[in-house]
Formats: structure tokens, C-alpha cells, sequence
């Protein structure tokens, strides 16, 4: 199931895991727990790269442009995937303090919700 995951990959596929097992229905989740660990192996390969290569932080192009390092920029991108992932899987601890989901302050009381001003009709003066 996991054979292209590396060691980081396989402890955040079992970790996903076991936190969507608390879940409703954690079988709907099996995709995406393998897709959490898969980012989150991405990242972790990114960043021994970028130590390999010393932690580059700039890169200049043959115009003489400074710009950041490539591998700054994919690790910043995967960082983000993998995030994305794992609050998708509930993983974030700020998610799990509004168990009901949503945006923290976010009004959704039927009787809090402010509505439209009603809609007023002008009668047209008779000629």
C-alpha cells in the first residue's frame, strides 16, 4: 500500500491513521490519509536535499537576478501541500477545538444570522 514511502511517510501514514480511526467513518478517509503521508514524505525529502546542498537560501541566475533558492521555494510549496493535507484529515489542533468544523467565529445560528433589509415597493403617483 505505502511501498514508495520513505520512514516519514510510513510514521505519518500510521499516525493519520490512527487519529481518523476517532473519526465518523474513517474508511471515507483512507485516500487521504495515504495522500497526507505521501506530502509529508515529499517534505521530508526536499529538506535532506536542501541540507545536502548546504541550505541554500539564494540562487543567481545567469542575468545576475537574485532570487530564493529553488529548493527554498519547493520545500516552502510542500510545507503548504502538506498542511493543507492534514487539515483536511482534522489534523490541525485548532480544527479539533470546533469539532462541528467551520471557521472559528464564524456565525451560523439561524436566529444570529443577520439577514437583508426586506425589499420596500414605491407605489408610482397616478397622472
Amino acid at each position: 500500500m505505502f511501498d514508495d514511502l520513505h520512514e516519514s511517510g510510513i510514521r505519518a501514514f500510521i499516525m493519520a491513521s490512527k487519529h481518523v480511526e476517532s473519526l465518523d467513518d474513517p474508511d471515507r478517509y483512507a485516500d487521504s490519509v495515504l495522500r497526507y503521508a505521501r506530502a509529508i514524505d515529499m517534505v521530508e525529502e526536499i529538506r535532506r536535499e536542501w541540507n545536502d546542498a548546504g541550505r541554500p537560501k539564494l540562487f543567481t541566475h545567469s542575468n545576475g537576478a537574485v532570487v530564493p533558492h529553488p529548493l527554498v521555494k519547493l520545500l516552502a510549496d510542500s510545507e503548504k501541500d502538506a498542511a493543507r493535507a492534514g487539515r483536511a484529515l482534522r489534523l490541525d489542533p485548532e480544527i479539533s477545538k470546533n469539532p462541528r468544523g467551520g471557521v472559528k467565529g464564524r456565525v451560523t445560528s439561524p436566529d444570529k444570522i443577520l439577514l437583508p433589509p426586506p425589499l420596500v415597493t414605491i407605489a408610482k403617483r397616478a397622472s
